[in-house]
């Protein structure tokens, strides 16, 4: 009798067991620690919080924001100091005489009427500046031919000669101290405030 045990049939061993895999973690599981959060930059003051608060003091503007009267009235302050700086301190003279000044050297022979128009302030306003010009000896009154009553205005050599160095050095200054402009839109601003005075 063969006592030689019989080879196991592949059917009747025994499976292998499938060794535990290791879970895969899951960011979305409720129970997955929370990703820390990201600290939030740090902004920088937006252009447009400059630009909705007054120039000094920074208070908030509301709706004088889009005034136009309230905007031209905060930026008189700076031209007319530079103006004071430069031309009014410096050759006692007021901002209307020069603004005549400068108006008669570009305009020979202009009657004070057409200056009292073209500024639009009274006549003994007008004549109270035409008085002080030519008393400084920068103007002369002359005769109308056409009426006798009236008469023209022109600017002496030294009228002349000081109405051309303000004029250059205001613009120069202006250019040199409002930076916030650039040259195209320093330009576009005298543009667009003259075409607003010609709504009168």
């Amino acid at each position: 009798m063969n006592n030689q045990r019989s080879p196991r049939t592949p059917s009747s061993a025994k499976p292998a067991r499938n060794k535990p895999q290791p879970r895969e973690h899951n960011a979305a599981s409720p129970s997955a620690p929370a990703a820390p959060l990201k600290p939030p930059r740090a902004r920088a003051e937006e252009p447009k919080l400059a630009m909705e608060s007054t120039p000094a003091g920074r208070l908030r503007e509301g709706p004088l924001q889009q005034l136009l009267g309230y905007q031209l009235a905060q930026a008189s302050i700076v031209t007319i100091a530079l103006f004071q700086d430069v031309v009014g301190n410096p050759h006692a003279l007021r901002t209307v005489e020069y603004t005549l000044l400068a108006l008669i050297q570009a305009n020979p022979r202009v009657s004070p009427a057409q200056l009292t128009k073209a500024l639009g302030l009274s006549a003994p306003y007008i004549t109270n500046g035409l008085d002080k010009l030519a008393g400084r000896g920068l103007i002369v009154r002359e005769t109308n031919e056409n009426d006798r009553r009236g008469f023209h205005l022109s600017v002496t050599a030294q009228g002349e000669s000081l109405a051309q160095t303000f004029t250059t050095q205001l613009l120069e200054n202006e250019r040199a101290k409002f930076k916030t402009l650039t040259p195209a839109e320093h330009l576009m601003l005298t543009e667009l405030l003259h075409k607003l005075a010609r709504s009168r």
